[in-house]
């Protein structure tokens, strides 16, 4: 997976093939919710939060690690802005975190429903950076999920994050598999 069959032509084609449709960042995000549920489950959710806010600040770190380990080069043009674009919407779900105390500061068993709606609204401008129409459906996806969480099972603390890592690791290889035809 070293070469690519062509030099893109857009910054969006240069997004996908460098970091393959958000492959590794999304399968590592995935991991951490479902570490992060799994110790809600056999840990105390001061804990699994705790986790889980910490290792979501090493999720592009950990995703260029993967990408990294699968030797795939970087295709991105010093004219491309996407990366500085995507390091702000980054900044969006910690500038949240106020949000969701306010909401969690009552009910903690709301932490992953609200943060599965914050990170699928996150998702949404996935689609104009990557030209990626499944992003759209993985922002719908994961805003429905913490919605129906919220309203419905309000007393869930980890069932929402197994979801939310579930969805994240199906449409992390989608993506991958849609963007493979690019790879060698």
């Amino acid at each position: 997976m070293s070469t690519l069959n062509s030099t893109p032509r857009t910054f969006s084609e240069e997004m996908r093939t460098t970091y393959l449709g958000a492959f590794p960042h999304t399968l590592f995000t995935a991991f951490i919710w479902l570490v992060a549920g799994t110790m809600g489950v056999y840990t105390t959710k001061s804990q699994a939060i705790i986790f889980f806010l910490v290792a979501g600040m090493f999720i592009f770190p950990g995703g260029e690690l993967i990408r990294k380990f699968m030797r795939v080069p970087s295709t991105l043009s010093k004219d491309n802005k996407f990366p500085q674009l995507f390091t702000l919407l980054a900044f969006t779900i910690p500038f949240s975190y106020p949000l969701i105390y306010l909401i969690c500061k009552n009910e903690i068993n709301l932490f992953f429903s609200s943060f599965t709606i914050l990170v699928g609204a996150h998702y949404l401008p996935f689609v104009f950076g990557y030209k990626m129409p499944t992003f759209g459906l993985l922002s719908l996806l994961l805003v429905s999920v913490g919605t129906a969480f919220s309203i419905f099972y309000p007393d869930q603390f980890s069932v929402p994050a197994f979801i939310t890592g579930g969805i994240l690791l199906v449409f992390g290889f989608l993506h991958f598999l849609l963007i493979k035809k690019n790879l060698l």
